[in-house]
């Protein structure tokens, strides 16, 4: 399993567990992270959810290998993939607080503006490389980020 789910309490803590790859999100974490928020928004014990990244990273956002496999048609099956969990981090309707331990890169960056409380550590590095990569910016971030950060913060750090 490359996320795991730990509960303390009313808390449900979600950590992404793939280290060797500084917690890049696959088909796997895709699928594995929306199945773990949609269980925590539908189980009543659960009152807020922690997310967080094993080791010294956070997440380094989209695994490039897996993302060519599927531009080109060859990757895994996806049940939610990457459009299922930002649907899911949209609607969710608990309190989500990110632990940010390390690398955000892209989605590790972008999901900050969707979630309700941000602890950085001191060692936390943000990056977002869609102008690099020919993508545009994802996860909602270029309404959102405006709104937290100002229009041209936001543009600073989104290209």
């Amino acid at each position: 399993m490359m996320i795991d789910i730990v509960d303390d309490g009313r808390v449900r803590t979600i950590t992404f567990q793939r280290p060797e790859a500084k917690n890049a999100m696959n088909t796997d974490m895709w699928d594995g992270t929306t199945e773990a928020f949609l269980a925590a928004a539908d189980d009543p014990a659960v009152a807020v959810v922690v997310l967080t990244g094993s080791e010294d990273s956070f997440s380094a956002g989209q695994d490039l290998i897996e993302m060519a496999q599927l531009a080109t048609g060859n990757g895994p099956e996806q049940k939610y993939g990457f459009a299922g969990l930002c649907r899911t981090l949209i609607d969710f309707p608990k309190p989500l607080i990110l632990a940010v331990n390390g690398l955000g890169l892209g989605f590790g960056t972008t999901i900050l503006g969707l979630s309700d409380l941000v602890f950085a550590s001191t060692n936390a590095r943000f990056k977002c490389p869609f102008t690099a990569l020919g993508v545009a910016p994802e996860l909602s971030s270029s309404m959102t980020f405006p709104r937290l950060l100002g229009r041209q913060n936001a543009s600073w750090i989104l290209m």
